[in-house]
């Protein structure tokens, strides 16, 4: 590569991310606009914080110190969201705030081993939320097809569609989300709607050799998670088995993460591969699935045990959503407890370390 390839590459960087900022504020703008009361003060607050949490990522990293003032202003603008959410949030009774904070939305990562079941798990987290009458959005991240049966829509295409992308090529694979859409109208606008009144998106499947559909999708979805800030939504994201896409920060929009873990070995090397890269500013939720007899796995106490249930075992061969087949299965109850621990009843938070 010589000089001016080089050069040019650099301006193309500093190009996308330029826009990527640009993005941002715009969601800031239309989300502080929208701000009104105390819990959409504190969704505002919220997704300045994740916004910098994320940047902070890119400040630390070597790769991207000639882009350091473009970083440090992008920080500035957010940060000056964050004053201004808690100047109108310092107005309010203590007691408002926090029962306002008590109904902020559950951003919630489940990662694991390909296999450990973890699929059924967030589907079925999903679907138990929606039936709280709560508005959720559950996003398939797998380039493989799998939430869309375990939620209960059988192969139905969940994809982002061609309308809220466009390429750009500094963009991964040359695709990224439509810098004239935000987030929310992508969702209102596109998502699918599943049992219970859930919404659901995801990556294009991969159909064929070029893999075109996956590879245009995934820098959307990411940007769109990362940027849907309404505060009385939960957010439930199905991630890609193994360590890549968490190694990739896929789960960058996440404040929760449920690692699923089955009784194989494997699936324990693996999640313990996986808990550092969850990051800080998280809790972190360890679901043992799939368990019969087997004993903890060294180092991996889980919060949930979830037992092998044959039932749900044949509703997953068949391609159904194990919660219409046999929900009073012990899978099923267990996976109601699991959803009372991560976001209580009374829609108070629990708070673990």
């Amino acid at each position: 590569m010589d000089d001016a390839e080089r050069k040019a590459r650099q301006e193309r960087r500093e190009r996308f991310l330029a826009e990527g900022h640009a993005r941002q504020r715009a969601v800031m703008d239309d989300l502080g606009g929208r701000a009104h009361d105390a819990l959409w003060w504190l969704g505002t607050r919220r997704q300045a914080g994740s916004y910098l949490r994320h940047l902070a990522t890119q400040q630390q990293a070597a790769s991207y110190a000639p882009f350091r003032p473009l970083l440090d202003g992008h920080e500035a603008a957010l940060r000056g969201w964050v004053a201004e959410a808690d100047r109108h949030l310092a107005t309010l009774e203590a007691d408002e705030v926090d029962e306002a904070r008590s109904r902020l939305g559950a951003r919630l990562a489940f990662i694991g081993k390909g296999g450990s079941g973890k699929t059924v798990v967030a589907a079925t987290v999903a679907r138990l939320l929606a039936r709280r009458g709560q508005k959720v959005l559950a996003a398939d991240m797998d380039r493989s097809p799998g939430l869309s049966y375990s939620i209960g829509l059988g192969g139905r295409d969940i994809s982002l569609p061609a309308a809220v992308l466009e390429a750009n090529d500094s963009a991964s694979y040359g695709w990224q989300l439509k810098t004239s859409v935000l987030p929310r109208q992508a969702v209102e606008d596109h998502a699918a709607t599943g049992p219970d009144g859930a919404r659901l998106t995801g990556f294009g499947k991969i159909d064929g050799v070029e893999k075109e559909a996956a590879k245009m999708t995934m820098v959307a979805l990411i940007e769109l998670l990362l940027g849907f800030g309404e505060p009385d939504w939960h957010v439930v994201a199905d991630l890609e088995g193994g360590p890549t896409t968490p190694f990739e920060r896929y789960h960058a929009f996440s404040e929760d993460v449920v690692v699923v873990v089955g009784p194989a070995w494997r699936s324990a090397m693996t999640a313990r591969r996986l808990l550092p890269m969850v990051g800080t500013g998280r809790t972190t939720t360890i679901a043992a699935n799939r368990f019969r007899d087997e004993p903890d796995h060294r180092g991996l106490v889980p919060h949930i045990r979830i037992p092998f249930d044959p039932d749900v075992a044949q509703a997953e061969r068949e391609g159904l959503s194990p919660l219409d087949e046999c929900p009073g299965s012990p899978t099923i109850e267990a996976i109601e407890r699991l959803v009372g621990t991560l976001v209580p009843p009374d829609r108070h938070r629990a708070t673990r370390a």
